[in-house]
């Protein structure tokens, strides 16, 4: 050590061993592949004034240089923190500004002078983020959520919309339908509907509902321009995940009172004779009559004029109907009287017809079947009611009749028979397995048919659930 000492003549070590001071202006800046980007705006460093302190301290008083990087650990051999294998360009002069600010691991170098500039300790700059270049967005899952949002909108588009009202929920599977079409076909089932002026639709789908202007407009084109508006688009996306495929729903609204008679205008009234009509000034007057009809006055100059109305919108609509307070009739029951009808014929050797009367014991809670005496033959039936169990227990509730191998139909003498207020069963066709089943009721001397299975238990018996398995629809992979 003492030889390299010697020929070292004039060249002062001072103690920081730092590559500034053992090698100068002969270790330019290496790049290591950590520079940071030109693009990316760091804080340059602001040189410090120049104060009147020596470059290097005395060795009493030894300090370290201050250096834009990390020092040089005592101890550690000097030629280790080079890299291996890279060439050093040639050495720039210390008077060139730093462009660049290095990473915190580079180490520069440069000649020791005496009236040498403190440089402020360099703070770790923050990772390099890659900024993109201008106009230009970088998504990595964009086009996977909007390819989610095209299928979300084709599968809205090709599901059915759903008619809502009440407690009543339908697919609505014809594309060509309109909204009156539809307010007709519900109508059987509901009949506040029947009056088109008293209806008005929405169609909701997403939180979006629009009202319908036109009643003749197409079900579907109405959903289909809705689903293809930006505010429905908006609203879908605001949807939480479990409500993503949202319900199109159709929903009438009868904008007429649903209950009791509405308030004639006044140019209208509702009389209960000719004489209260005439007295008053109404241009309008409605009169109900003794057979049944309602009859409208109209007064002009001309004239009085009175004829059948038509239609009377003020009035709720009236359906003729049945509601049964009752249980049904079992099917067992049912099948007992069918087999006594069959055997009459046979006892008999000829088609005659018979009569079952259905009684409900009030106090036993529970069906029973009476057979009055009765002179049959062919076409007719003769009971003698004089022995009919005690009214005030027994409910008269059905008459059942046999029309043997003729066809169930009621005829003009079991309309004249017919009068009181019950049901009414008539079974024809009993040479055959199943036979035919008509029913119907009256009231005031009136005949409305109802369906059999709403006054009697189907005969439906349990069966192996796997069997429905086993149906598949024909032509159900071409509907799909």
């Amino acid at each position: 050590m003492s030889e390299q000492n010697n020929s070292m003549n004039g060249m002062d070590l001072g103690i920081g061993n730092s590559l500034e001071e053992l090698f100068g202006s002969a270790l330019p800046p290496v790049d290591l592949g950590d520079q940071i980007p030109a693009s990316a705006q760091v804080m340059q460093p602001q040189p410090a004034p120049v104060g009147s302190q020596p470059a290097s301290a005395p060795e009493s008083q030894p300090q370290m240089q201050p250096s834009q990087t990390a020092p040089y650990r005592a101890g550690q051999p000097v030629l280790q923190q080079m890299p291996q294998g890279v060439p050093l360009p040639a050495p720039q002069p210390v008077q060139q500004t730093v462009s660049q600010p290095q990473a915190p691991t580079q180490q520069t170098a440069g000649p020791v002078t005496q009236a040498a500039t403190a440089a402020p300790v360099q703070q770790p700059a923050a990772a390099p983020v890659p900024q993109p270049a201008a106009g230009q967005v970088i998504d990595l899952f964009g086009a996977v959520a909007e390819d989610d949002a095209e299928a979300r909108l084709a599968r809205l588009a090709n599901a059915t919309p759903v008619f809502e009202y009440g407690s009543i929920r339908e697919d609505i599977t014809d594309p060509a339908m309109t909204f009156e079409q539809l307010r007709v076909k519900m109508s059987a089932d509901c009949p506040e509907l029947e009056a088109r002026s008293h209806v008005s639709w929405t169609v909701s789908c997403a939180g979006i509902t629009e009202r319908v202007s036109s009643a003749d407009a197409s079900i579907f084109e109405t959903k289909a321009k809705i689903e293809k508006g930006r505010k429905f688009k908006d609203a879908l996306k605001k949807l939480k995940e479990k409500d993503k495929d949202p319900v199109c729903t159709v929903k009438p609204t009868v904008t007429a009172q649903k209950k009791g008679v509405l308030r004639f205008p006044g140019y209208k009234g509702l009389f209960c004779s000719t004489e209260q009509a005439e007295q008053s000034d109404k241009a309008i007057a409605y009169i109900p009559a003794q057979d049944g009809r309602v009859y409208e006055m109209r007064r002009n100059g001309i004239g009085t004029f009175i004829a059948p109305s038509q239609h009377i919108a003020e009035l709720e609509g009236v359906r003729s109907g049945f509601h049964m307070s009752l249980p049904r009739l079992p099917a067992a029951l049912l099948a007992q009287i069918i087999a006594f009808f069959r055997r009459v014929c046979v006892d008999y050797g000829r088609d005659v017809e018979a009569l079952v009367n259905v009684l409900w014991d009030r106090q036993g809670r529970q069906y029973v079947l009476h057979v009055p005496p009765q002179r049959i033959d062919k076409a007719s039936v003769e009971t003698d009611l004089s022995q009919q169990p005690d009214p005030e227990r027994y409910l008269h509730v059905m008459d059942v009749h046999s029309h043997n191998t003729m066809a169930a139909r009621f005829s003009r003498t079991d309309d004249a028979d017919e009068q009181a207020t019950r049901l009414y069963m008539v079974i024809g066709r009993l040479d055959r397995y199943y036979p035919d089943i008509r029913c119907r009721f009256a009231c005031g001397g009136r005949h409305v048919e109802v369906p059999a299975e709403q006054v009697c238990e189907r005969t439906d018996v349990p069966f192996a659930p796997e069997w429905l398995k086993a149906v598949q629809e024909t032509g159900l992979k071409e509907a799909a």
